[in-house]
């Protein structure tokens, strides 16, 4: 089911990302491990490459360097090596191919795969090149099979034991087969499926760069030359750490200088070097690795030299019985044992072969392949063996890369016109000789390289390729000086051989055929012509008629084509000897008969001797030596670097190991506890078995009660007493509308065993839920969360069964105590939503009007929860509120609950709940503010995307940190569905805010200065502009002592309509409330003047009262609950005297603007958007007016409202937004939030309050006198709040209208009625419908009329429809 919802195309990205986002890239893990259904391997394997190509580079990246995953999926996944579609799953991952757009198969064809990857867009890079080593460790334990017989293989894929959904990527079931030994026949069958998909990465490697890159990497490389490595040597298990050990003792016994017979050298199995450097040297300066001889071979040993001679040298009396010196003695190998080679008849073996034999070739004939790159890191590959099977392997990849290389060239000579190709050829070419000379390339190598590099010098000396390269190009003369000493050892080789006749008149006649070559005027080596002169001449002396004659023809063919050489070779002064005699003796060859010749050569036998073997063989015993010393210096480099490289494995093997280690470890660990922690949910959901069914019957009685209400299923269609309260949710332009029904009944609630009514604590009620707590949870922890979900408890005992009767009846009293331990922290837990986990839990107090209630927030990986009446102690213990100690409390709201009457005792809801929980997924995080309660930073404001809001209060050093953690959750949004503000600072600039302020709301993402200036182009309203600056300046709904504010706007509260064109219909925005009139003014003046002719140190005032505090708010809404209750609790329970109360908007203006000077009161928002505060919707009895009689209902509105609630906040919202208020508006802002708020201005301004009233006035943290700080708190929360100063320069005004159709460059329409004319061109036709022609061209006209409610546009000319809308 997970994988058809994860890997349907249909479902989108969604459930995918957010599966990515809440499952840790551990989980799929746990589905490879060994004997597990093969079908959920698969399907697991899906789901994580669905995940991978998914969700990008960063999820790969975490998996890969945080999990380690990629190791521990190489570790596991060889268990399933069989499953075709485990294959065809990580090479769609590798290549980073949407698995969705790829099924599973039931039977295996590689050409479904081969499709795929064709129609796939091939990318710049390989997509997680980390899932190569993968593949190739199943096909090394498919090797195991294949080469031999296994106890029991998995199985394929089993059959789904889901059904497959209709849309879902598995297009057919996968078929069932038992499990059984692997015979002859499966075992051809296996080797069939893995030899496609190796020839499938061999088409790769050739066809995509990019997978040729990721081929190319030294890990790859590695992993796939040990899968053939094994098939081609009989391995032995060696460890880097044995071959590490014979590498040190061959490093710590050798000597470059040591000159002892051979039999003083060292003998150890020591294998080939790392290939690195070993070819990046240009020319002959590259460095040897070694093969072994032919049995039975006598060579020098590593490390030591010998008497280079040969049996002819006149050096041989003097040294006495020592071996033979022949070219070959620069071997690296002793060649005491032969190590047998397999014959890869396998068709999956043969096709790793080839793949590994075409990255050697592609390296070498590519262009842009400088250092062989590809043949470096082959060679570079050996795994951890002896140095006979290393060097078996060498000579074994050498004899078929030579022959592919030679096959190669002759079909394509077109690459040799490409001289970088030429010189990688001759790189190859030295490399080959090399490894024959040191006998690393054995069983025909001579020949081989040999025919190689005579097939090459044949192409180049056609009329195609000869004028090309000249005599002196460096490529051209390293592959004659390769073809030279292939000719010099096969040379070698014959003369120990003891000169066999037939081999020797094969070999001349051989140099006979490629006279062209070896002759060529290109060939200038000197040296090589004195070696080979100087065994031509040992031929001629042979007893055998037809090597002398061989040879004798060979001298013929030496003098007529190159006879300046032949004349250099002979041009030696030795004493006594006349050379020109004999070179001419040599010439006659051409003019006498071949028995003339031998005559004349015994006659001059004496002489010739004497030069060639005491003069011209100084030339093959030097080249010999050269060999043999080169051999030794680089070989003692190569065993360096490869104890090296075994270093470096060795971590690498050591650390795989620790990883592997921890993983199983973990993973075990990890496995107990869930099986531990489901056997403690048994027993724990038998002990809630009572708990929810008090749960399901409070939730029944509250249901029943919904559908008895007013005009539900069940409920009346009409009642007369209904209770409304207005609702928190806030909707655009943050308006709260809505209202909320208010039940009269009481809930039957579900509650813990022991109520508040009852508060007795046991004493052992010491539960920890540590798992709650994100300062001690471990990942172990979360990962348990995650899978057990909110249930877990890992502190549960299992229960006891005891057949004794005591034993039982204490067992039932440990079952009810642990029912009872368990019911406040799994309650908590059961407020959470499936599979969702605590993150962080801090002690919070919510902040609702003139109500605090304590509780929890809970920070959770899905979700933000709110829970009342619950209390974190310091240890980690989760109890009830009333359980707290009162010094662990929060100390701030009981000592307001004593100034100001602020309920701080729990709270209950209407249902009875006393743990109300409300949540909030973290999506649905909208905005976070700072704010302050009681001028402390303590306070936060949440703001959802559900139009809900909370403020909440904290401990001062968790405020920060937990505002951090919340703003880490907020999407970033910037477009107008984004965040309701934006990003709130501690400092502040010059203008009031961090420049890096930012707010986001209906107009997106801006600075207030961006703010500002749209307010003043009048792309907001002036509602918009006041509601933003309030909630920036710290105005909140939730707190009524800073609730937003807002000015009054009209003066005119008594005529019948309601002009607002008249200037004096408002009120004089450019003075505050309290200096509306000139006999306020100077009042207010004089009372500050003598203030501050006192000596009381309380700084002067204008006003004794604020213009907004929590009783004029309530006052306002007292009509519209819960103001209703906050109002009585501000006034001891009952309300004010009725003459007292608001129950006109005339004459709350004349008491606030002129005739009261203890008022100086501005409105709330809801003036201008909310008809129903005005209205006395629950009918309470506010008692009736002394003197009148007169009772107080709802709301006397002026005469210009009609006693229409509706009409009076339609008509007060235009006057807000008509164009008197908009010019003057400005003013108002600069005396509440701007630069006559605080300082000179506001004294001239005749807008100074009470000091308290002011942010930073006051430290209540510094206050430690408890009196005092009562009284403090009492004079803020009762006398106001003065918002937070946002501007310290003046506001600048709004942009006047523009109404002067010449400015707009159009008519206002609804003022220029007059312009309209009627179109020239007549209505077509008739219809039923309405038709009306669009000016000014009449190409267009609209009908509607039509049944649907559709308007349509059409075109005049043709009358087809252009544009259908629906209304």
């Amino acid at each position: 089911m997970l994988h058809d919802i994860l890997c349907d195309k249909t479902n989108g990205t969604e459930y995918v990302n957010k599966f990515a986002i809440t499952i840790t890239n551990k989980w799929p893990l746990l589905f490879f491990g060994p004997n597990l259904n093969p079908f959920t391997v698969v399907l697991a394997a899906r789901i994580l490459a669905k995940l991978c190509i998914s969700q990008g580079p960063s999820y790969v990246n975490k998996f890969r360097t945080i999990s380690e995953g990629f190791l521990v999926l190489r570790y596991l996944l060889p268990n399933y090596w069989n499953l075709t579609q485990l294959h065809e799953t990580l090479m769609i991952m590798m290549m980073g191919i949407d698995i969705s757009d790829y099924p599973i198969y039931s039977t295996f064809d590689i050409n479904n795969l081969r499709t795929c990857l064709h129609y796939s867009q091939e990318n710049n890079k390989l997509a997680i090149p980390d899932v190569l080593p993968i593949i190739i460790a199943l096909w090394d334990e498919g090797r195991k099979i294949v080469e031999g017989p296994k106890p029991s293989v998995f199985p394929p894929i089993l059959r789904s034991p889901l059904r497959p959904r209709s849309n879902s990527a598995v297009t057919r079931p996968v078929k069932e087969k038992i499990n059984k030994e692997v015979t002859e026949a499966n075992r051809a069958l296996i080797s069939r499926s893995l030899e496609a998909f190796i020839q499938l990465f061999d088409e790769l490697y050739d066809a995509r760069p990019v997978f040729r890159e990721a081929c190319s990497k030294q890990d790859v490389i590695d992993c796939i030359v040990q899968v053939l490595f094994s098939s081609v040597c009989h391995t032995s298990n060696m460890t880097s750490d044995d071959e590490l050990n014979s590498k040190d003792v061959v490093l710590t016994n050798f000597d470059l200088d040591h000159t002892g017979s051979p039999s003083s050298a060292i003998s150890s199995p020591i294998d080939g070097s790392p290939y690195h450097d070993r070819f990046r040297d240009n020319d002959d300066n590259i460095s040897i690795d070694s093969a072994n001889t032919n049995s039975g071979s006598s060579i020098i040993k590593r490390g030591g030299t010998s008497a280079l001679t040969t049996k002819t040298s006149p050096h041989v009396s003097k040294r006495g019985h020592v071996f033979m010196t022949r070219l070959r003695s620069a071997s690296w190998s002793q060649g005491s044992n032969a190590i047998p080679t397999k014959v890869l008849q396998d068709p999956m073996l043969d096709s790793l072969l080839n793949f590994v034999v075409d990255i050697c070739i592609q390296s070498i004939i590519d262009p842009q392949s400088k250092n062989l790159t590809g043949l470096t890191l082959v060679f570079s590959a050996f795994p951890p063996s002896t140095h006979e099977q290393q060097l078996v392997f060498e000579s074994y990849l050498m004899t078929h890369i030579a022959q592919n290389m030679k096959s190669t060239l002759q079909l394509e000579m077109e690459l040799l016109f490409d001289h970088r190709i030429i010189s990688n050829v001759s790189k190859f070419a030295q490399l080959a000789a090399d490894a024959v000379i040191q006998g690393r390339f054995k069983e025909g190598g001579t020949e081989q390289t040999y025919d190689l590099l005579a097939t090459i010098l044949e192409i180049l000396h056609t009329d195609d390729f000869y004028n090309r390269i000249g005599s002196n190009d460096a490529s051209l003369i390293a592959l004659y000086r390769a073809f030279n000493r292939m000719i010099l050892v096969k040379i070698s080789d014959l003369e120990y051989g003891e000169l066999d006749t037939v081999k020797t008149t094969a070999f001349l006649e051989y140099c006979i055929h490629h006279q062209k070559i070896i002759l060529s005027a290109k060939n200038n080596d000197m040296e090589f012509m004195k070696c080979f002169c100087y065994h031509l001449y040992r031929y001629l002396l042979s007893n055998d008629e037809k090597v002398r004659d061989a040879a004798a023809n060979m001298w013929k063919l030496l003098i007529l084509q190159k006879p300046d050489t032949v004349t250099s070779v002979f041009n030696i002064r030795v004493k006594g000897i006349e050379s020109e005699d004999l070179i001419d003796g040599f010439r006659q060859i051409l003019e006498m008969d071949l028995e003339s010749f031998y005559r004349w050569l015994d006659s001059r036998k004496f002489e010739l001797n004497i030069l060639f073997t005491e003069h011209i063989s100084k030339a093959w015993e030097s080249t010999v030596m050269q060999e043999h010393k080169y051999s030794r210096e680089t070989f003692k480099n190569y065993i360096t670097k490869r104890i090296n490289k075994l270093k470096k494995l060795q971590k690498r093997e050591y650390y795989e190991r620790e990883i592997i280690l921890d993983y199983t470890t973990k993973t075990l660990t990890w496995s107990q506890s869930i099986h531990e922690v489901e056997m403690s949910r048994f027993t724990k959901a038998l002990q809630d078995s009572e708990g929810h069914g008090n749960f399901i019957q409070s939730e029944w009685t509250r249901i029943s009660e919904d559908l008895m209400r007013e005009r539900a299923i069940w409920g009346p269609e009409k009642s007369d007493d209904l209770k409304w309260r207005l609702d928190y949710t806030e909707g655009p332009n943050r308006m709260r509308k809505r209202l909320q029904y208010i039940s009269d009944n009481d809930y039957t609630s579900y509650l813990p065993k022991q109520t508040p009514l009852a508060p007795s604590h046991s004493s052992n009620t010491t539960n920890n839920v540590s798992n709650m707590n994100s300062k001690n949870r471990t990942s172990t922890d979360i990962d348990r969360e995650l899978t057990e979900g909110p249930g877990y408890v890992d502190n549960s005992k299992p229960e006891n069964n005891h057949s004794n009767n005591d034993e039982m009846e204490k067992n039932d009293q440990d079952d009810e105590h642990i029912s009872y331990e368990e019911d406040k922290n799994r309650k908590v837990l059961r407020l959470l939503d499936q599979g969702d986990m605590v993150l962080d839990v801090y002690n919070i107090s919510q902040i609702a009007g003139l109500d605090a209630s304590e509780g929890l927030l809970l920070l959770c990986k899905n979700n933000i929860y709110l829970i009342d009446n619950f209390f974190q102690l310091s240890d980690g213990e989760v109890v009830e509120i009333w359980d707290v100690p009162k010094e662990e409390r929060d100390q701030y709201l009981l000592l307001v609950a004593q100034a100001a009457g602020m309920d701080t005792e729990p709270f209950i809801s209407p249902s009875g709940d006393l743990h109300t929980c409300r949540k909030w997924a973290t999506a649905d995080l909208r905005d976070v503010f700072k704010r302050r309660f009681l001028f402390r930073d303590v306070a936060l404001e949440i703001f959802f995307t559900d139009g809900q809001n909370a403020l909440i209060t904290l401990d001062l050093s968790e405020r920060d940190e937990l505002y951090s953690k919340l703003v880490s959750r907020v999407s970033v949004h910037e477009d107008s569905t984004g965040a309701l503000f934006g990003r709130e600072k501690d400092g502040y600039t010059n203008s009031g805010l961090s420049s890096t302020f930012k707010l986001s709301s209906i107009f997106g993402t801006s600075t207030l200065h961006d703010l500002t200036q749209r307010w003043e182009r009048k792309e907001i309203t002036n509602f918009q502009y006041l509601i933003y600056l309030n909630a920036i300046a710290g105005r909140s709904y939730n707190d009524l002592t800073q609730y937003p504010v807002f000015p009054w706007i009209l003066a005119d509260y008594h005529s019948q309509e309601l002009d607002l064109n008249d200037p004096k219909t408002f009120r004089d925005l450019t003075r505050p409330m309290g200096a509306q009139t000139a006999e306020r003014r100077k009042e207010f003046s004089e009372r500050y003047k003598q203030w501050g002719e006192t000596d009381d140190p309380t700084p002067a005032f204008h006003y004794g009262t604020h213009y907004s505090s929590a009783m004029i708010v309530c006052s306002f809404l007292i009509r519209l609950e819960p103001f209703t209750q906050h109002y009585l609790k501000l006034q001891g329970g009952t309300f004010d005297h009725a003459d007292r109360l608001f129950d006109s908007i005339g004459k709350a203006w004349e008491s606030a603007s002129e005739k009261n000077m203890g008022d100086v009161r501005e409105l709330v928002p809801e003036f201008f958007y909310l008809p129903e505060f005005l209205t006395n919707v629950n009918k309470f009895n506010f008692g009736v007016k002394q003197g009148t009689g007169e009772a107080i209902d709802s709301v006397v509105l002026p005469p210009w409202a009609h006693g229409d609630p509706k009409i009076f906040i339609q008509r007060h919202r235009e006057a807000l937004e008509s164009e008197y208020v908009s010019a003057n508006l400005h003013h108002w802002i600069d005396l509440i939030f701007g630069c006559k708020q605080q300082g000179t201005a506001a004294i001239d301004s005749l807008n100074v309050f009470h000091h308290i009233s002011y942010e930073g006035a006051v430290d209540l943290d510094a206050i430690t006198d408890i009196v005092e700080k009562t009284a403090t708190i009492g004079i803020i929360n009762n006398f106001g709040q003065t918002p937070r100063q946002l501007f310290k320069k003046p506001h600048p005004m709004r942009t006047p209208s523009v109404t002067d159709p010449m400015v707009l460059g159009s008519y206002i329409f609804q003022d220029h009625l007059d312009k309209l004319v009627q179109s020239l061109m007549p209505i077509r036709g008739v219809s039923s419908c309405q038709q009306l022609l669009m000016p000014p061209d009449g190409l267009r006209y609209i009908e509607w009329g039509f049944t649907d409610n559709s308007m349509r546009l059409y075109s005049t000319d043709n009358g087809k429809v252009n544009v259908l809308f629906f209304y």
